[in-house]
């Protein structure tokens, strides 16, 4: 496997990078830097693979995830041609749903074909690649978003649904309880457009907050 350039550190705390902007904007942020450190860089490649390990990685764990993709891989079923000649009884066969397999499947049809180049969407604002990546079955704004993030490190990305980010927002605002998708949304409105740099933050602080946790564990 090829490796991966990790960039995400730059875009977050160069001269002007995004976190360091905000920690300028937010007193909380900047405390919560000095007390936890800056998110470890989590860059991933763009393109196909990054999009589907998105899409396992969907409502279970991390760990779980890496598992699947583990034996995905082992399986030779890490590329989209060879996912879309395998089908989807095969890639249920190597640990993923019904829907889930149906998803990536798709997906693997749509980029052999070329209906779907993933290699264009860097150019693009990050309100269109959205509706191109949702516009995919098994595509909603919390893949949409950690793709734009963590592959195009699109810096305003924000998946509001995801549940560690909003327990993050509540150790760092001091919240009675978890803030919902909607309040998330609104929470983060003053943070536009480096809401990308507050989820990494509030992955970060979510997991140094949890007893022995690391960030990779998020």
């Amino acid at each position: 496997m090829p490796q991966i350039e990790k960039t995400m550190d730059m875009a977050l705390m160069g001269e002007h990078g995004a976190l360091r902007q905000l920690a300028m904007l937010d007193q909380d942020i900047d405390a919560a830097i000095k007390r936890y450190g800056t998110p470890p860089d989590r860059t991933m490649a763009q393109g196909f693979t990054t999009l589907i390990r998105i899409i396992i990685g969907q409502q279970i764990s991390r760990q779980a995830a890496t598992a699947v993709w583990k034996k995905m891989e082992i399986a030779g079923l890490d590329d989209a041609s060879r996912i879309t000649d395998a089908g989807v009884a095969t890639l249920k066969a190597n640990g993923l749903s019904q829907q889930k397999a149906e998803y990536v499947h798709g997906i693997a049809i749509a980029v052999t074909t070329g209906a779907l180049d993933l290699n264009t969407l860097a150019d693009k604002p990050g309100d269109e690649i959205a509706s191109i990546l949702t516009a995919l079955r098994g595509v909603g704004d919390w893949t949409a978003d950690n793709y734009r993030l963590f592959a195009l490190l699109d810096m305003d990305a924000w998946p509001y649904n995801d549940l560690a980010l909003q327990e993050g927002m509540k150790i760092l605002k001091s919240l009675n309880s978890r803030p919902d998708a909607k309040t998330m949304q609104n929470m983060a409105m003053d943070w536009q457009p480096y809401r990308g740099a507050a989820a990494l933050m509030l992955w970060h602080i979510y997991a140094q907050y949890k007893k022995d946790a690391s960030p990779a564990a998020i």
